[in-house]
């Protein structure tokens, strides 16, 4: 009887130890997407944007895309480049009109067949580039302190 809860308790031993050692050295799997989309739009979210360019960035990396008719746009990340959690930043121009915004991926669906999906909205208000009325600001104001202080 001691021989045989013996040999047991080693079977136990070693299989434990093989299942934690093989648990130690399996790579982990990746079962799921991270989507971020959103709306580019002006002035109200109805307004959509069409073909904007846009560039969706999570940890460093960017993916590129384009807004669509109704100003939608997604990408698909890696769930081992983004995950639920982290930061997303987009960034999208149209013509004369930028826009940034940034949301974290703050959401998780299953869908039927198992996929586990992260989920990220992030909309981007485009407005019109200030350049070239901010130089021209400044360059008159220029001019203008010139005139003042040399007419003292």
């Amino acid at each position: 009887m001691k021989k045989t809860l013996s040999l047991f308790v080693l079977a136990l031993m070693l299989l434990t130890v093989g299942l934690a050692s093989a648990g130690a050295t399996a790579a982990p799997s990746c079962t799921s997407q991270t989507v971020v989309g959103g709306t580019i739009y002006q002035d109200v979210i109805t307004n959509g944007v069409v073909d904007a360019t846009v560039e969706v960035t999570c940890n460093g990396t960017m993916l590129p895309t384009a807004s669509v008719a109704n100003g939608a746009y997604s990408v698909n990340f890696d769930c081992s480049v983004c995950n639920y959690g982290d930061l997303v930043t987009v960034h999208a121009v149209k013509d004369s009109l930028t826009g940034d915004n940034s949301g974290a991926v703050d959401m998780t669906w299953t869908i039927p067949c198992g996929i586990q999906l992260d989920v990220g909205i992030v909309n981007v208000p485009l407005v019109p580039e200030f350049r070239l009325i901010l130089g021209m600001a400044t360059a008159l104001g220029a001019l203008g302190v010139f005139f003042v202080i040399r007419r003292k």
